[in-house]
């Protein structure tokens, strides 16, 4: 699990996220605003839930998305500008996304999921898995050394995760 440190709300912070401080409290907006979030999958769904996660005003957010933009991406997510044709779609997202909220720390990683080692989620509190490639779901593990395990459909089903 992530090491969490004392963290502090500035000035500028509190002007920016009044409104979600005066409807929650300050503890969840500092709860919130030292949370390290993976973001797995950047299409439709995947542009909205990184614009709500950084217009929130979380520490970070890490986009993972191995898969290239195509004609339909760029119809399909605000956050790829046109003219990124073959790009990835987590690094061609990248820019727009942090422009939403400087404050964030936003990250893009071209890699599959499914390809990442287990100690690599330990290094977020929340994982938002909206796409995966077909053949892969996630599961979230109980015991404490894996937050989530990627696996393929046959390896998940001999598990008893149906």
């Amino acid at each position: 699990m992530v090491e969490k440190e004392e963290t502090l709300i500035s000035e500028e912070e509190a002007a920016q996220y009044d409104r979600q401080i005066r409807l929650w409290g300050l503890d969840a907006q500092k709860r919130l605003r030292a949370s390290r979030v993976l973001l797995v999958g950047m299409k439709g769904l995947g542009a909205e839930v990184a614009k709500n996660l950084i217009l929130s005003g979380v520490k970070g957010i890490t986009m993972l998305d191995h898969e290239q933009v195509t004609e339909d991406s760029v119809r399909a997510q605000f956050l790829i500008p046109a003219g990124s044709l073959d790009q990835n779609r987590a690094e061609a997202s990248l820019e727009r996304a942090q422009n939403l909220n400087p404050m964030v720390e936003v990250k893009a990683d071209p890699e599959r999921a499914e390809d990442k080692p287990d100690e690599f989620f330990l290094d977020f509190d929340a994982v938002s898995q909206v796409q995966l490639a077909t053949g892969y779901r996630a599961a979230v593990q109980t015991d404490s050394s894996i937050l989530i395990k990627v696996s393929t459909d046959s390896d998940f089903n001999s598990q008893g995760n149906e």
